[in-house]
């Protein structure tokens, strides 16, 4: 079984990741690559994919779906499913991306609807999940608190060799503790997206860290990186825990497993030709 996780670079602020395993290619948050849709459209023609199976939107904020390149992602690669959050656009984009999105759905919604809400009610028509499986688990966020970044999207990506959580702008500390009492989270994330690309927010704490116990963190940070993510406080509290950390700063980020028991993990520099850093851990589900 074959799984790759990517992480792209971008010209400015935000997050684009992208998740495959068994025929099965989701493109978390709707942005452009920095070198262009191209890089997208290589990145299916890998898998031997057409077409995105999921697109995954965390935040409404303009980081995470920005209305034209959700337009761009949308004709060309024809997402089958589209998950957004269950909360009111606070931006002109960020509405503008939810009519896209919703007007998507009403023209193909003879076939299929196209757009699922996250919202708790639909959480809890879902199976619940099996220790140790593949299904993908979407868990709850603070859908009565007045941030809006605590509303994101929270979902486990899991397949038979490793798996990873994305946590899309999470700040809330109680919201972290809440996660950490979830068995599956304690037992099977070895890929961590760093919640609001590392911010010093009283999300990520040690005591969390010391629970998930990841392989690697991910972060997700352009070159500019106004905002100097990840935060020193969160480097300090990655590199206490021996917890590697690679960011899309200079260039992509690899994770990628296709034999044997040791999944691997790279970051490039620049245009991908050069290894910045590099590693190799052994997935949870191999060890337990």
């Amino acid at each position: 079984m074959f799984t790759r996780f990517r992480g792209f670079q971008l010209a400015d602020e935000g997050s684009l990741f992208s998740f495959y395993t068994n025929g099965h290619y989701t493109l978390i948050e709707a942005r452009i690559p920095k070198a262009g849709i191209e890089v997208l459209a290589a990145d299916l023609t890998r898998h031997n994919a057409q077409h995105i199976d999921v697109l995954h939107i965390t935040s409404w904020d303009l980081d995470h779906c920005n209305s034209t390149d959700l337009m761009q992602i949308i004709n060309q690669f024809r997402p089958a499913i589209i998950e957004v959050p269950d909360y009111e656009p606070e931006t002109d984009d960020g509405r503008l991306c939810k009519r896209i999105i919703f007007k998507y759905d009403v023209i193909h919604q003879a076939y299929r609807h196209n757009v699922r809400v996250m919202s708790l009610d639909y959480m809890r028509t879902l199976p619940a999940a099996r220790p140790r499986g593949t299904e993908y688990v979407v868990y709850p966020s603070e859908f009565q608190c007045n941030n809006k970044n605590d509303k994101s999207l929270i979902k486990l990506f899991r397949s038979e060799n490793f798996s990873v959580l994305s946590l899309g702008d999470c700040e809330s500390c109680d919201l972290g503790k809440r996660l950490s009492n979830d068995e599956l989270i304690r037992t099977e994330v070895d890929v961590l997206i760093l919640p609001h690309h590392g911010a010093d927010n009283g999300f990520i704490t040690g005591e969390l860290l010391d629970v998930i116990r990841p392989k690697v963190a991910i972060c997700s940070s352009n070159m500019g990186n106004m905002y100097d993510h990840p935060r020193q406080a969160i480097r300090n509290l990655l590199n206490e825990r021996g917890i590697p950390l690679l960011t899309t700063k200079r260039g992509d980020v690899v994770v990628w497993h296709d034999n044997g028991l040791q999944s691997n993990a790279v970051s490039f520099n620049g245009d991908n030709a050069a290894v910045e850093s590099g590693f190799s851990f052994t997935p949870k589900r191999y060890t337990a």
